[in-house]
């Protein structure tokens, strides 16, 4: 089984971005929360250290003078983390590290070098984080946004535990940093803060359990349910890892206590598979399209690749339907995706698109967002965070369409185990020689 995943290009934005979400942003988001709750864009442990640790930073940096934002202190510490993973040596294909590109090169480490736009990625792995943090109890939350968090004193914990023995200069990591933040120091490139910081290196065991019981506990005063589900969904991926038998829709594994759970990941899967084949059908107007002066009439005769999509479309949308799952979004979608005339089908498409491609009267016109056939793939990751960039998990058993967060949850199981490197990798080795 094979999935495509997002890589992330050059820190810069367009004015017009090319996602198409089909208006189905927040049901997307809904299908993964109900799949892994609280896990948001994580697979791997570091990537929750790195975002508590900006957090932590920015508040002792505040405290000795600093105006820096705890969004920019973050930013700022990943970015120094890629950058000293990069120059102590990469596993080709690595998956752990962003802006290979744009740090090769860099040299001026001081902060407010490193705090520049352009200097690292426009979408930082801490974006994956923001639902997760609060979630699983590292930061406590004023408000929705990461520059209302408040590292508490879980997350000083994870902290201390994963940096633990690493004291930059004698001195302890978060002063370290802060000092740099405020500019009195620009020594950042040392073994200390390599060992404490680089993305590829493993979790270490306490901090690996401090990890552990804040997945299977969330949270103070999370929903109960929420931590059900979490706390099933890691012990599947593990069973899965130990050779339990590959399942199908029709039989809920033991892992997955809640009926309701494994109905809401099947739903889900299948609203999921749903979407991308409307996407295929979209892909293929589009290449009928080509250029910004033609147009198709959506009502005449389609090519072959389009009416092949709106068959696929149909089979997947009905199936979705059959499962009787209340999500009133998706089955909206999916009962205009049934509609029994083609130029109906593509006119909602085309209505919910309106980017790339629109409808104009009875014809499918180029949006502001049209380039002829290229588009920026939705690979299902949560529409507030950065495409996911975990690499594939090949397990044949994993039923087709299912959330991407069980995919991530499988490696990040993996980190909480200390087994990442030995399935990682393997596979990034193959991805690099394929």
């Amino acid at each position: 089984m094979n999935y495509t995943w997002g890589i992330l290009g050059p820190g810069s934005i367009e004015s017009v971005r090319r996602v198409r979400t089909l208006q189905l942003a927040a049901t997307t988001r809904d299908f993964n929360e109900r799949a892994v709750p609280g896990l948001g864009g994580v697979w791997f442990g570091r990537q929750l250290f790195l975002a508590t640790l900006g957090l932590r930073v920015a508040e002792r940096a505040t405290a000795r003078g600093s105006r820096a934002g705890k969004i920019a202190v973050a930013n700022a510490i990943e970015a120094l983390a890629c950058w000293l993973a990069i120059k102590g040596g990469l596993q080709a294909a690595e998956r752990r590290v962003r802006g290979t590109t744009l740090l090769a090169g860099k040299a001026d480490l001081s902060f407010r070098s490193v705090s520049r736009p352009g200097f690292y990625v426009s979408q930082p792995m801490r974006m994956g984080t923001v639902n997760a943090l609060p979630a699983l109890g590292f930061a406590d939350a004023a408000g929705s946004r990461f520059s209302a968090f408040v590292c508490n004193a879980d997350g000083e914990a994870f902290i201390d535990a994963v940096a633990e023995g690493c004291r930059p200069f004698g001195r302890e990591l978060v002063e370290h940093l802060a000092m740099w933040v405020c500019g009195e120091t620009d020594q950042v490139n040392t073994e200390a803060l390599y060992r404490a910081l680089a993305p590829v290196l493993p979790l270490p065991p306490r901090a690996r359990e401090l990890l552990h019981t804040r997945l299977e506990q969330g949270a103070a005063g999370e929903v109960a349910e929420h931590r059900i589900r979490r706390g099933d969904a890691l012990r599947w991926v593990r069973a899965r890892r130990s050779g339990a038998p590959p399942v199908t829709w029709d039989a809920r594994p033991a892992e997955i206590t809640l009926a309701a759970h494994w109905a809401d990941l099947h739903a889900g899967a299948l609203f999921f598979i749903a979407r991308d084949a409307a996407l295929v059908v979209l892909d293929a107007l589009e290449l009928e399209i080509a250029t910004p002066e033609r147009r198709v009439a959506i009502g005449g005769a389609l090519p072959g690749p389009v009416r092949a999509g709106l068959a696929a479309l149909r089979e997947a949308a009905a199936a979705f339907l059959q499962t009787g799952h209340p999500a009133e979004e998706a089955r909206r979608f999916c009962t205009e995706c049934i509609a029994p005339l083609d130029a109906e089908v593509l006119g909602h498409l085309l209505d919910r698109d309106g980017r790339i491609l629109r409808r104009l009267g009875g014809e499918a016109c180029p949006g502001p967002a049209f380039r002829g056939g290229v588009r920026d793939a939705d690979d299902g990751a949560d529409a507030t965070v950065a495409p996911d960039d975990a690499p594939p998990a090949d397990d044949p058993a994993w039923p087709a369409g299912i959330s991407h967060r069980i995919h991530n949850l499988w490696w990040l199981g993996l980190d909480v185990d200390g087994l990442m490197d030995a399935w990682l990798l393997p596979a990034t080795e193959e991805a690099a020689h394929g």
